[in-house]
């Protein structure tokens, strides 16, 4: 590299500078460069942490019909084990604890069911803490955003989701009436937007909202969510 480029990259003008010469740079000071290649990143954000609070904000009032109480962004510092449980719920009549995970986007499978196995295991010391007469009866529950990405990368990893056994109004029914210990339910969950019409959120824009998406405002008790994937 010249000294005249070096300069400019000391100096904070590394848009003069190629990416291969950016590499060439990383790579004699072994540092690994990230690039940033998203489509209007701020508003992507704003959008995915708004759609994770609608989710959180639909899931607890359906457990709360439910005789549920529920507890949003559990925190938990258990034995090295740290993190947040994004909404545990109790349910005194059966003793039973739900640990759910939401996701607006699938993203890193290994991490996302890692993380929930940790949180599943120490979801008993937080209900002790809470004075949670809690039995043995864990529950592990993942909300997923309605959307054709999750659904593929569902499907594409099927063997790993294989506990969640309950899907659909099958985990409607069971949250209704917890009944015996699933090795966990899943619920694909179509956003409304302001007007109450279903349309895909972050990440990808249209003009004209599907009508046939369902909203899971309209569904109400009935369970009417997108069919579950095989």
């Amino acid at each position: 590299m010249s000294a005249s480029l070096i300069s400019l990259l000391e100096r904070g003008h590394a848009e003069a500078l190629s990416v291969s010469g950016l590499r060439r740079i990383g790579s004699a000071l072994d540092l690994r460069l990230g690039w940033d290649a998203g489509y209007r990143g701020p508003e992507l954000a704003r959008l995915r942490d708004a759609d994770h609070a609608r989710l959180a904000e639909w899931l607890t009032r359906r457990l709360e019909l439910f005789a549920w109480t529920t507890i949003p962004e559990a925190s938990f510092n258990h034995y090295g084990d740290r993190g947040r449980i994004d909404l545990l719920a109790f349910h005194a009549a059966t003793q039973t604890l739900l640990v759910a995970e939401i996701k607006t986007v699938i993203a890193e499978i290994q991490d996302l069911l890692g993380t929930m196995n940790v949180k599943e295991r120490v979801a008993p010391a937080i209900a002790r803490s809470q004075g949670w007469r809690a039995g043995r009866r864990t529950v592990p529950l993942l909300v997923v955003a309605e959307s054709t990405t999750n659904r593929r990368r569902l499907a594409a990893h099927a063997r790993l989701f294989a506990r969640f056994t309950l899907r659909g109004k099958g985990a409607l029914g069971w949250i209704r009436s917890p009944d015996g210990a699933p090795g966990g339910l899943l619920l694909l969950v179509t956003l409304p937007n302001r007007n109450g019409v279903g349309v895909r959120r972050a990440g990808r824009q249209r003009v004209r909202p599907n009508p046939t998406e369902l909203s899971v405002d309209r569904s109400r008790d009935r369970g009417h969510l997108p069919p579950q994937p095989a």
